[in-house]
């Protein structure tokens, strides 16, 4: 027998859905809860503008005395679909960047399951299930995490592709695939899928038992380190960052365990929102909806169900089983509950150990980030399952009880329980009223998928096109319905620039502070309505990044990757508040903002750039770090250097050699203009990293590490002129990597080579 509904019908269900769901965005509102507006945003913004104004987008000045820009892997620059905010109005191309990778994930599942043999229908189900999956839907503001995660499909169906017919155009076509899931943002996300490739590959290749197959193991392996080369112009200024930064050894225990799924999560694989949904205010646990989010239909997950038990029960009836690509569903199984018991993190002794024992479990937080492996899993398993649905006597029999039991558990649930159950505590009965939707749309779902399963026709049957759309609808309906209210908009308005009073003066965040104002006052996770409805005092508040949008300076910086250097000396200051003005001000923080969201000056004179007369040297980080913390030290006129050297008290006069006239910023170069008779020591209190040099009246001088954190340089008598400039070491080699790794892409996709059959 034969599918006989069209095969792209599929796709168009997917679009249809997404641009019913997301209209919104597709209409002009754009994404702004949490981390599009505290980070994508106003980092694409100034990259796109310092482009505009010919500069590479090197370097941030606004935020943690200036930090690296395309370093930052979640910034993204070098990724394709990024360029729309160059030739697009910015709020539009993320708008349309934020949905897009939705449809690529829902395509590339389609691809992918079709080269796995699966028809048409069962394609279909797994694209909506995978493309549509809370896991995405529910992360789409992390715009990193969703591009990377759309690109898995592809790269399987690329690998898939060399396993099976050895051609040099399909190890072109992974590398491709690879290089653009490499450049999309997300490193845990890149990470998992690499494993999953290379576990596949592994797994395919023992079963298809090529004389050749480790040759084409091989070729796989070749293809994701060509596309790895042709990601070098992002992978090299990332790992400098992460070697100096405060993720360089790894994440603490405590970081690493933040996001384990508690078992009792284990409800959304049946009910998107048994605990509530904060897009309509009516979550009830703590954490994060879209860290726990694993739904991707109720129907397919019944279907997964249907694949496994079907195979289950083919092997031990006949120990043979010729549906079509049922042969890898022992591989899906595996990978569900492997990546089940991953996520499951501090809940099992498992994933601890790992930790301490096994390399890169060490590297990232939220094990519930492995289910991106279960939802991938259960979605082609999903796939797999619709040519399990058979006619028979039994299946009719247990699909008529299904149906009965799903309709009797929505009338129980909806009709019968709330006048039985009278509960006084208003928490809990707003709990149960919850816990009552869910319990009545899951049985009602139930019932539909079973009706479904009914009604059926031949699959020669001219009504089996109508059927398969009937259920294509369905899941669509049932996936939308999930993702309904998940990411609220606001007005495009919410990212113009506002004007500020014109300073150079830092302000500062304490972390308690940050925290009351972001996700105690706006950014409620049990409720995103609160920040919708007060955006506009939200984007004054002048979180950060927000600042980075109105070239605000502040001296935090809200990265998941930051200086390591510059993270210690945020520790000192946040260890020693409300006393720590000397730090403060040796980073020319020149305001503190406090938990009501109120700015206060402080009383302490700041600068950007200052000559000091006494230039103190300490054996390491750790003596800086001590000596910043005596009551004594005056930043303007005291600097504390790595090496070598005595300690000379400051002068009672307290003349410095020199003074700054003039401090003028291009971001990837800072000019100082100076007036120094005598010469002497000049800092400048931005962040100390590789990359940059500095010329003092046009020659070449030594940076030195400053206060832990910041520059000093020493200029001769005379000097008229200091000149930092960005020069960062990656820069040609990574580009000369990425070129001539794209000069091989090309040739891989012009070798003609015979077409094999597939095995």
């Amino acid at each position: 027998m034969t599918d006989r509904l069209p095969s792209r019908l599929p796709l168009i269900v997917v679009l249809l859905t997404l641009l019913v769901v997301f209209h919104r965005l597709l209409l002009g509102d754009v994404l702004f809860w949490g981390l599009p507006s505290l980070q994508f945003y106003p980092w694409r913004e100034y990259a796109f503008d310092m482009l505009r104004g010919g500069q590479l987008p090197l370097w941030n000045p606004y935020n943690g005395a200036g930090a690296p820009l395309i370093a930052n892997y979640q910034s993204a620059l070098f990724y394709p679909l990024s360029w729309l905010g160059l030739v697009l109005p910015l709020s539009w191309a993320m708008s349309i960047t934020a949905v897009l990778p939705l449809f690529i994930a829902a395509w590339g599942m389609w691809a992918f399951t079709g080269r796995l043999g699966i028809p048409a229908l069962g394609r279909g189900v797994s694209a909506l299930a995978f493309g549509l999956t809370s896991y995405l839907v529910a992360r789409l503001g992390t715009y990193p995490a969703v591009a990377t995660a759309a690109w898995i499909p592809w790269v399987m169906w690329a690998a898939l592709g060399v396993l099976l017919y050895k051609r040099f155009r399909d190890v072109g076509w992974l590398a491709l695939l690879a290089a653009l899931q490499l450049l999309a943002g997300h490193a845990q996300t890149a990470w998992y899928s690499m494993l999953l490739v290379g576990l596949f590959t592994l797994y395919t290749t023992i079963r298809q038992r090529h004389k050749d197959g480790w040759q084409r193991l091989g070729m796989v392996v070749g293809g994701l380190v060509l596309g790895a080369a042709i990601a070098s112009i992002q992978l090299l200024p990332t790992a400098e960052l992460l070697r100096t930064s405060q993720r360089s050894g790894g994440v603490d225990f405590d970081f690493a365990m933040n996001f384990s799924y508690g078992p009792a999560r284990a409800l959304n694989f049946v009910s998107p929102n048994v605990f509530g949904n904060p897009g309509d205010g009516t979550y009830l646990t703590e954490g994060a909806f879209f860290e726990d989010a694993v739904y991707i239909g109720l129907l397919p997950f019944i279907s997964a169900l249907a694949a496994i038990i079907g195979w289950g029960v083919r092997r031990f009836r006949t120990g043979l089983d010729d549906l079509p690509a049922s042969s890898s569903i022992p591989f899906w199984l595996a990978l569900t509950v492997v990546a089940l018991i991953f996520a499951l993190g501090k809940y099992t002794p498992i994933f601890p150990f790992l930790f301490e024992h096994v390399p890169t479990f060490s590297l990232f937080q939220a094990p519930v980030r492995w289910h991106i492996w279960t939802v991938f899993a259960l979605s082609v398993l999903a796939g797999i399952g619709t040519r399990s649905w058979g006619r028979g006597h039994w299946l009719f029999f247990g699909t008529r009880l299904a149906i009965a039991a799903g309709v009797g558990a929505a009338l129980l649930a909806l009709f019968v329980a709330p006048n039985l159950i009278t509960i006084d505590d208003p928490d809990t009965a707003r709990a149960l009223d919850v816990l009552r939707v869910a319990v009545a749309l899951t049985g009602l779902l139930g019932a539909g998928a079973g009706a479904l399963t009914l009604l059926q026709p031949d699959r020669d049957s001219s009504r089996y096109v109508w059927w398969g759309l009937a259920v294509l609808a369905f899941v669509a309906v049932d996936v939308g319905w999930a993702a309904w209210g998940l990411n609220p908009t606001v007005p495009a308005a919410f990212y113009d620039r506002q004007e500020h009073d014109d300073t150079e003066a830092r302000a500062y965040w304490p972390e308690d502070a940050e925290r009351a104002i972001a996700f105690d006052t706006y950014l409620l996770f049990d409720d995103y309505r609160v920040a919708a409805t007060q955006w506009q005092a939200y984007r004054s508040s002048e979180l950060p990044n927000l600042n980075l949008l109105d070239r605000w300076p502040l001296f935090n910086n809200f990265e998941p990757l930051r200086v390591g250097e510059f993270a210690r000396y945020i520790a000192l200051i946040e260890d020693n508040l409300p006393d720590a003005a000397n730090l403060l001000q040796a980073a020319q923080v020149s305001a503190l903002y406090d938990e009501t969201g109120a700015r206060s000056e402080l009383d302490h004179p700041v600068a950007r750039a200052w000559f000091v007369d006494s230039v103190c040297w300490r054996a390491d980080a750790d003596a800086v770090s001590a000596a910043l913390l005596e009551p004594d030290w005056q930043p303007l006129r005291q600097v504390y250097l790595i090496g070598d050297g005595d300690c000379p008290a400051v002068s009672e006069d307290g003349a410095a050699r020199g003074m700054v006239t003039r401090v003028e910023d291009f971001s990837n170069r800072v000019g100082l203009f100076i007036d120094a008779p005598d010469g002497g020591w000049l800092v400048l209190a931005d962040t100390y990293y590789p990359g940059w040099t500095v010329l003092v009246d046009g020659q070449p001088a030594e940076i030195q590490q400053a206060n832990l954190a910041f520059r000093a340089v020493q200029v001769p008598a005379g000097s008229a002129a200091v000149e930092f400039v960005y020069r960062p070491a990656w820069l040609l080699p990574g580009a000369f990597i990425s070129i001539a790794a794209l000069i091989v892409l090309i040739a891989l996709f012009r070798l003609r080579t015979a077409d094999r059959p597939k095995p």
